[in-house]
């Protein structure tokens, strides 16, 4: 089983977070590349981001979106159209190899971990929220045989199980059996 580790950029993300994902295949969602400037790529939909914060560019990762930014590579997701960054790094993290992918900093709620947007780029609001809900439940659905678990505490996402993250970094602790992992709300 290859796991991946995914660190958005929700208020619950943080260095410490980020150190803990250390040793795990790494992407990272938008800003979060200022919390793990190691990862192995980073995910912004938006070409408009990719402007506004033009050292991503500079790392040496991979780097992808869905909108045009020159150095980033284009992804085109087959079951949907554009989505938002979150799901972008579930395809990109799906065309690496993974089989299970361990989501961290994915809140919900609205927020980042530095706070709102300042910089004239948009914040999301509560009706985009509802529909990145319903693009990470259809991406869920489209690939069932990648186990995708949040280990998010308090997220507000709840297509996919809910998982402690200690459970799968502490190699003292061998890996949940699938009884052990707790269904969460609705089932992608």
């Amino acid at each position: 089983m290859s796991t991946w580790a995914l660190l958005a950029p929700g208020p619950s993300a943080s260095a410490q977070l980020a150190e803990r994902l250390r040793g795990f295949p790494l992407g990272v969602v938008g800003n979060a590349f200022q919390l793990a400037p190691w990862a192995d790529f980073i995910a912004a939909t938006d070409g408009s981001w990719w402007r506004k914060f033009p050292k991503a560019k500079e790392l040496p990762c991979d780097k992808y979106a869905m909108h045009g930014s020159s150095g980033v590579e284009l992804v085109k997701i087959p079951t949907q159209g554009i989505v938002n960054s979150g799901v972008l790094a579930l395809e990109v993290a799906k065309t690496k190899g993974a089989t299970r992918i361990l989501l961290c900093g994915f809140d919900m709620h609205g927020s980042h971990f530095f706070g709102q947007y300042t910089n004239g780029l948009r914040n999301t609001s509560k009706q985009q929220r509802a529909s990145h809900m319903k693009q990470y439940a259809a991406w869920g659905k489209a690939n069932p045989k990648i186990e995708v678990l949040n280990c998010t505490e308090g997220s507000a996402l709840t297509c996919f199980p809910v998982a402690r993250l200690e459970d799968f970094i502490e190699t003292s602790v061998p890996e949940p059996a699938a009884d052990e992992i707790r269904p969460r709300g609705d089932v992608c």
